[in-house]
């Protein structure tokens, strides 16, 4: 199986979505990482295993389909041979996480030196007090919509996880995400929101928009729907100066691990912002690049001398964004192409 086919059944295993043979194969995958024999996976692969399997069996643990929870005070020390299967797993992975060879190599853990290492992995240094926590789980198939006590709301797609301090991080507010999640922010320019994952970081005052930060995913994805986000790689020893993006409606700013590289780019379907008649009787063509540029939000750049004398008499109507361009460069034996979230329109001159 090469690695592309395999984070794609990574993928489906975490939104529920295998078969029984492919969950047992994962499964059985997973229980194999601390044995001798020699697994047929690079060591990048494992690492996503693990963090795979770590998710979705903590999904599967919840008694309900959104659980509200707060992990309970230190337990006494428990036999590991005593926990229930799932629990273990999940305990394995947690550990195993923080080492740097893959191994199993763990016999009589306490629960909470379990929790606060888990949290350490998370990149939430906070859990080392569990209680300072509420967290959100959808181990439903749909999205569930869940009210943050700030006033925030966000929509939690399936098998995924929100952590939500209680408490303000000095003048911050700030929740911890794995899986996707569609925010909308309480405005409160006195106290920014932020938005962790494993790989970036998200800051906004008040705005709306989704991050999808699924473990196991190659590449993370920050889409913003109104207003304005920072988003900021995470800082870790080999990042001393993180690189951050400002990113605006209809732009997503996306991050890939393999490369550790951050970049802006338009969304795939930009959504109308500001809703309009798009009927254009004899326009300039810099009037109808103008009106695309309002209603969606987007940056067209374009030699304006080029089009100074171009025109256009023809009528837009629910066509996306995209399918527009296409409509007027057709027109005019124009080109565009997309960089850095913006267009860059090209025509010869008429």
């Amino acid at each position: 199986m090469d690695q592309a086919a395999f984070r794609t059944l990574l993928q489906r295993y975490q939104q529920g979505a295998c078969t029984p043979a492919e969950i047992q194969r994962i499964e059985t995958w997973y229980r194999q990482l601390g044995a001798e024999q020699k697994l047929d996976l690079t060591a990048e692969e494992k690492t996503a295993l693990m963090a795979t399997v770590w998710q979705r069996i903590s999904l599967q643990t919840v008694a309900a389909p959104l659980s509200v929870t707060t992990t309970p005070k230190a337990a006494r020390s428990l036999n590991w041979a005593s926990w229930p299967a799932p629990m273990r797993w999940a305990a394995a992975a947690a550990l195993v996480g923080g080492m740097s060879l893959v191994g199993l190599q763990v016999a009589h853990v306490p629960l909470e030196q379990v929790v606060s290492h888990a949290g350490q992995i998370l990149g939430v240094a906070p859990m080392a007090d569990p209680a300072a926590w509420l967290v959100f789980t959808n181990a439903s198939a749909r999205e569930t919509r869940v009210s943050l006590p700030d006033g925030s709301a966000v929509t939690l797609a399936p098998a995924s996880t929100l952590r939500y301090q209680r408490q303000l991080q000095g003048n911050r507010r700030v929740a911890y995400l794995t899986g996707a999640a569609f925010f909308k922010v309480f405005h409160d320019e006195q106290h920014p929101f932020s938005v962790l994952t494993d790989k970036v970081v998200t800051t906004v005052l008040g705005t709306s928009f989704r991050v999808e930060a699924y473990a196991g995913q190659a590449e993370v994805q920050v889409q913003v729907r109104t207003g304005a986000v920072r988003v900021s790689q995470r800082r870790t020893t080999s990042t001393a100066n993180p690189a951050s993006i400002d990113v605006l409606p209809n732009q997503q700013a996306v991050y890939s691990a393999a490369r550790q590289q951050l970049r802006r780019e338009l969304v795939a379907q930009p959504v109308l912002l500001a809703p309009q008649a798009f009927v254009f009787k004899d326009r300039p063509v810099v009037e109808v690049l103008a009106a695309l540029e309002k209603a969606y939000g987007v940056s067209i750049e374009y030699d304006a001398a080029s089009l100074q004398n171009c025109t256009l008499d023809l009528s837009l109507d629910k066509e996306p964004l995209f399918a527009k361009l296409d409509i007027i460069c057709e027109a005019l034996g124009a080109s565009y192409e997309k960089a850095d979230g913006r267009i860059l329109f090209r025509s010869r001159p008429c």
